[in-house]
C-alpha cells in the first residue's frame, strides 16, 4: 500500500504524556485499554493525522512498563478498524479515514458526499464466448458473447479498486472506450441500455492478492483484499452485467441494513 501523504516518521501524532496510564488490576486487558486510549485520540482529529507517526513499540514499552505483544496486540486492533497502517521497517502511521459504502446507494454517489473524486483508468476490453458461470448469471444461451472489461477506480488519483465487468455484447457495443474512462457502472448502464439497475445480488469475500492485482494495486502479493461479486437487474429481471471489484481491505467497509423477519415471517 503507498506510503500515507506527508509520511516522514518525523512528525508524531501525539505524545505519549498524553495517554493516562494503564491499570494493571482492571479486569479489561492491557492491550485492549491501549487500543482504547489510541482510538480516543484518533477520533479527535484523524483526517489532519493521517500520515502522523505513531509511538514507537519500544517507546511504549518503556512508557507504560508492557511487553512486545501486549503493544502489538494493541496496534493489531487498530489496524482492524482502519486507524493506522504499519510497514516493516517503516513504523506505524495515522491511516485515512475508510470510505463507507451503503450498498443501498452507488458507490460514485458517496464519494461524491465525501467530496472525493473518482476517475478510472481502462486496462482492457475485448470480447469472448461466455463462460458457463458467466452465461448462468447473465441469462445468456451456450455459445454468446460477452464483452469484458477490466479498469482501474481512483479516488483522488489514488489507485482503490480493481474492477473485471462482463457485459452482454449486445449491451456492451453501446459503450464506447471514451465512456469506460470516464463514468461509473450505473452510467454506462444508463447510457447503453437508457435505464439504470433496480436490484443488484452481492457476495462478499476475502481475498488474497495474487502477483498481477498486487502490482496494480500496490500492495503485497497475498494482502487481504474485499472482494464483492455482483449481478445487476434491470427493473424488467434482465441481468445486465456482472462482474468483480476488488478493494483496498484497510480503506473500504461495507454497511447494509435490512429488516429482520419475525419468527412467524419465516
Amino acid at each position: 500500500m503507498p506510503t500515507p501523504a506527508g509520511t516522514r516518521g518525523t512528525t508524531r501524532a501525539f505524545a505519549l504524556g498524553r495517554i493516562a496510564p494503564l491499570n494493571p488490576a482492571s479486569a479489561v486487558p492491557l492491550y485492549r485499554q491501549l487500543a482504547e486510549r489510541f482510538v480516543t485520540l484518533l477520533a479527535q482529529g484523524q483526517d489532519a493525522l493521517v500520515g502522523q507517526s505513531l509511538p514507537t513499540e519500544s517507546e511504549c514499552m518503556a512508557h507504560f512498563r508492557i511487553s512486545r505483544p501486549t503493544v502489538r496486540q494493541a496496534m493489531a486492533q487498530l489496524a482492524s478498524l482502519g486507524l493506522i497502517t504499519r510497514g516493516r521497517g517503516r513504523g506505524t502511521f495515522v491511516a485515512p479515514r475508510r470510505l463507507d459504502h451503503n450498498l443501498s446507494l452507488a458507490f460514485e454517489h458517496q464519494s461524491r458526499n465525501a467530496r472525493k473524486r473518482t476517475s478510472f483508468a481502462l486496462l482492457d476490453r475485448h470480447t469472448l464466448l461466455a463462460s458457463p458461470e458467466i452465461r448462468q448469471a447473465l441469462s445468456l444461451p451456450e455459445g454468446a458473447e460477452v464483452e469484458v472489461v477490466e479498469r482501474l477506480r481512483l479516488l483522488d488519483g489514488e489507485v482503490f479498486a480493481h474492477e473485471l465487468r462482463y457485459l452482454p455484447a449486445g449491451f456492451a457495443r453501446r459503450i464506447t472506450t471514451r465512456m469506460l474512462e470516464r463514468h461509473p457502472v450505473h452510467a454506462l448502464l444508463r447510457a447503453a441500455i437508457g435505464e439504470t439497475p433496480d436490484r443488484m445480488r452481492l457476495i462478499v469475500r476475502s481475498v488474497p492478492a495474487d502477483a498481477r492485482i498486487a502490482r496494480l494495486l500496490n500492495v503485497k502479493r497475498g494482502t487481504p483484499l474485499l472482494e464483492s461479486e455482483h449481478v445487476y437487474r434491470l427493473v424488467s429481471g434482465v441481468p445486465a452485467l456482472c462482474g468483480f471489484v476488488r478493494y483496498h481491505g484497510d480503506r473500504f467497509q461495507f454497511i447494509a441494513e435490512a429488516e429482520i423477519l419475525s419468527k412467524n415471517q419465516l
